[in-house]
């Protein structure tokens, strides 16, 4: 696995990645694929495997192509299959820009607002990432010609709590105690935002109110519960032998992820159950000497976020103490 750190390297290499087609430009040192290229995948082949594609863009124009494909040969109600209500909508997420995909007018729609937000659009890349990337490596190189000391980042090593199961060659493993329950409660964190959003783009017959709490619910904790505790992971020390390294957030999993039942309340008493246990050890380890402040925001916003998760949970799959403190709100 190819680690890099925050600076000239990092920023060219998404450079490279956003270019918009057509403009010649080298990736950065490190980053030039040494295995052959891949042969395209013949029409008579009935598995998927992996492709090239030069850009983002060359990626996702491959996809609309693919789509219109689909479209020609199978009819259009036979590729769209899936209900309209399915779709994450701008009401619902409070985003403008969102195109909720329901025919092949709509794919081609979000597959170009993909494109334009990366390359921009008819040829202006200023405020599309690819020029916001060059801003930021302009900035950085005025930044060190000013002071060569400057380094915009925390000397982070992206850490687990063990080695990950599904990486052979060993990783580093956070050793601090402090840094490895924040780097656990992280973890849990990460854990139920996947789970959260799965349920939601997964749904069964879950009313518009519970569609709403389940996106608020991810959306919370993803900016309330796993930001401020993974910012805090760059600040705190990975341990020895990696003296002078901080802890990097390394999305670690520990269950499979999936719809685990499809009917809604058990599904439900599972979510509630996994955040009521990330605000249980948030609280064991807000007592720790040296735990940061931001364990406490993340135990506060997480008992909120279980609170509303709570309220659609028939009592009667509700752990004895919760199902009497929904009663004592009701």
């Amino acid at each position: 696995m190819l680690r890099f750190t925050f600076g000239d390297r990092a920023l060219r290499h998404f450079l490279f990645l956003e270019r918009p087609e057509g403009k010649d430009l080298q990736d950065a040192q490190g980053f030039v694929s040494v295995a052959p290229a891949r042969e395209p995948v013949q029409r008579a082949e009935a598995l998927p495997r992996g492709q090239e594609f030069a850009t983002i863009g060359h990626l996702y124009r491959g996809i609309a192509e693919g789509l219109r494909g689909l479209t020609a040969s199978c009819g259009e109600r036979a590729v769209f299959v899936g209900p309209p209500r399915a779709q994450a909508t701008p009401e619902r997420l409070g985003w403008p820009q969102l195109i909720a995909v329901t025919d092949l007018a709509s794919a081609l729609a979000a597959v170009e607002e993909i494109i334009e937000q990366g390359e921009g659009c008819a040829g202006d890349w200023r405020t599309a990432h690819y020029g916001r990337f060059l801003t930021m490596w302009r900035d950085y190189h005025d930044l060190r010609q000013r002071d060569p000391a400057f380094e915009p980042a925390r000397p982070v090593l992206p850490g687990y709590t063990r080695q990950p199961f599904g990486i052979a060659a060993p990783q580093p493993v956070i050793t601090d105690p402090v840094t490895f329950e924040v780097a656990g409660l992280a973890a849990i964190a990460y854990e139920l935002v996947l789970q959260l959003l799965n349920r939601f783009f997964t749904h069964t017959d879950e009313t518009e109110q519970q569609l709403s709490a389940l996106i608020g619910a991810a959306i919370d904790m993803m900016a309330g519960v796993l930001r401020p505790l993974a910012t805090a992971l760059t600040t705190l020390p990975a341990g020895p032998p990696y003296d002078g390294r901080t802890a990097g957030f390394s999305f670690e999993v520990s269950y499979v992820l999936g719809n685990t039942v499809p009917w809604r309340e058990p599904a439900w008493a599972l979510l509630h159950e996994r955040a009521t246990f990330l605000v249980q050890r948030c609280a064991d380890a807000t007592g720790t000497r040296g735990t940061p402040q931001a364990v406490h925001q993340a135990h506060q916003r997480a008992a909120t976020i279980t609170a509303a998760i709570a309220a659609h949970v028939p009592a009667g799959l509700l752990p004895s103490g919760a199902a009497l403190a929904a009663g004592a709100r009701e």
